[in-house]
């Protein structure tokens, strides 16, 4: 690897880092909360992010998907389930199983986040212009592509 493409890669890992920090500080996710109404726990509200872009799946799939323990996914889903946010539903291969698919309140919560965290956005970008902000775009979604392939399939992800 060049001298060029290392500097590159370290710019680009800076630039991940600090986007990064900002969507996950204590502020943004206060301020998020506050413009969306959803005061879910950020282990939960990616859960329910997971189960917007993921068909309906068992308990162990959920673990072993995200990599954590079904002790800690049935916590999380106990508080989505509460606030009918997800739902158990019957599995159509096997009656005797049950899987977890988002609810259209589920859905919906979903989008009111998502729409904060642009609002947010949009402030801390005003100036960039469309074309910047496509540029931008294209880019986090190449290097996002990129990792989810040099990553293990997962069940339930489309």
């Amino acid at each position: 690897m060049s001298h060029s493409d290392q500097a590159a890669l370290a710019r680009l890992e800076v630039g991940v880092s600090a986007a990064v920090r900002w969507s996950e500080s204590r502020h943004v996710k206060a301020e998020v909360a506050r413009r969306s109404g959803c005061d879910l726990p950020g282990s939960e509200l990616r859960l329910l992010e997971h189960f917007d872009v993921a068909e309906p799946m068992r308990v162990s799939d959920i673990a072993e998907c995200l990599h954590i323990d079904m002790s800690t996914v049935s916590l999380q889903l106990r508080r989505l389930r509460a606030d009918h946010l997800v739902e158990r539903i019957p599995d159509p291969d096997d009656r005797r199983v049950t899987m977890v698919a988002i609810t259209d309140a589920g859905r919906a919560t979903v989008a009111r986040v998502r729409s904060a965290r642009r609002a947010l956005l949009q402030e801390i970008l005003s100036g960039a212009g469309p074309a910047e902000l496509d540029r931008a775009a294209d880019i986090l979604l190449r290097v996002q592509a990129h990792m989810l392939a040099g990553m293990p399939a997962r069940p339930g992800t489309p």
